[in-house]
């Protein structure tokens, strides 16, 4: 076989666009699969939406229980509020008061008065 053989010339030419494609799907692929990849990109930028959701619950949240806490504090202590609070820490209820229990999980026992005229 001589070195001017028609295989061994398409082959001489063939490697430089095999080894050129090899590189291009290498890289191709990490950028899609890989660990900074698009699709990396995308699961994070979902998890950043889920975590942003998360944080504005959270903060809601706390809002609330400070306005709680302001409620019970001695210079502005709401009497309703500690009515409540104190009947469902004794377990106690006025006998005129009327208990609904709910039976979906709640373990509070919800209390309403009743003017007993």
């Amino acid at each position: 076989m001589s070195s001017n053989s028609p295989v061994l010339r398409r082959l001489k030419q063939a490697v430089a666009p095999v080894i050129a494609f090899t590189v291009m799907a290498y890289f191709i692929f990490h950028s899609v699969e890989g660990e900074r990849g698009l699709l990396t990109y995308w699961s994070m930028q979902d998890r950043v939406t889920e975590i942003a959701t998360v944080l504005d619950e959270t903060t809601e949240r706390r809002k609330a229980l400070e306005q709680h806490v302001l409620s019970l504090r001695a210079t502005h202590l709401d009497p309703d509020l500690l009515d409540e609070r104190a009947r469902a820490m004794l377990n106690a209820a006025h006998p005129d008061d009327l208990i609904i229990f709910h039976h979906d999980g709640y373990s509070d026992v919800i209390t309403a008065s009743i003017d007993a005229k």
